[in-house]
């Protein structure tokens, strides 16, 4: 087990740590006291030693991610800024996984009006570039259809969780407010969240860039310390600022997912 409270103080708000090149760095910190051996076994189970040889062994553990990302038309003044950072966030999920040796599956949810599932289930390793071609605005903000299907997929994909083997994330990003749902309202959305928000090694957050939104998920009763607000010209601020958060995540084993908003430099 990773000492969270050392990591968590020293780290928080240090993005240069976390970008795709420097994730390894948080990892670096640890390895004064530890450093990594693969050792995968016949119980698939690696290793961490520390100086005095002692041996630590920590089992691998999966994270279901699934990614909700706004595509509406009003994502038009930052959309090739959030593309390359979600591109980014790919490459830290990969590193992370390499790191620690947990696997992290991702899916990837876009939405306006319509729905697209552009991939689901892949490991990070495997992870596509996104293109203009396949992440562009366009129509109006089905946000509660795509929060609740996002959710409904997770639920039906990973089914009943061990949380000590198995976390799952679903992260819905958006830069407006609800307008375009067809089979979701708030009534019903805040019903599926009451369901799944609670289980254990769940966790399901909404980063909003608009008032609009973050009132929607108030009013659906989303946890309060899973709510992130940002401006609307920080679309890709609040995609980079994921970085620090799934790294710290990563370390406490997908165990304790800290939402709060990093601190700027």
């Amino acid at each position: 087990m990773f000492p969270r409270p050392l990591v968590s103080k020293k780290f928080k708000g240090r993005r240069d740590l976390v970008h795709p090149d420097k994730v390894v760095e948080i990892l670096k910190h640890l390895g004064s006291a530890f450093s990594f051996a693969a050792s995968f076994g016949t119980q698939s189970n690696y290793q961490l030693k520390n100086q005095s040889n002692m041996t630590i062994e920590r089992n691998p553990k999966t994270l279901h991610y699934f990614i909700v990302a706004d595509a509406s038309g009003s994502m038009a003044d930052q959309i090739e800024e959030v593309r390359m950072e979600l591109n980014r966030h790919f490459d830290v999920l990969k590193q992370t996984s390499e790191e620690t040796g947990d696997t992290i599956k991702v899916s990837l949810l876009t939405f306006d009006s319509e729905l697209t599932w552009e991939f689901s289930g892949l490991e990070s390793h495997n992870l596509p570039r996104l293109t203009q071609e396949r992440y562009y605005p366009r129509g109006t903000t089905a946000l509660l259809d795509a929060a609740g299907q996002a959710i409904e997929r997770a639920a039906y994909v990973v089914g009943n969780i061990d949380p000590e083997s198995e976390s799952v994330w679903v992260m819905i990003f958006s830069d407006g407010g609800e307008n375009a749902s067809r089979k979701f309202n708030v009534r019903s959305f805040s019903s599926l969240l009451e369901k799944y928000q609670t289980l254990p090694g769940w966790s399901i957050t909404f980063t909003g860039c608009d008032l609009q939104g973050i009132l929607d998920m108030k009013k659906s009763h989303l946890r309060g310390d899973r709510t992130r607000s940002y401006m609307h010209n920080e679309k890709a601020k609040a995609i980079r600022d994921l970085n620090e958060t799934m790294t710290l995540f990563s370390l406490s084993k997908f165990k304790n997912l800290d939402f709060d908003k990093p601190e700027d430099n």
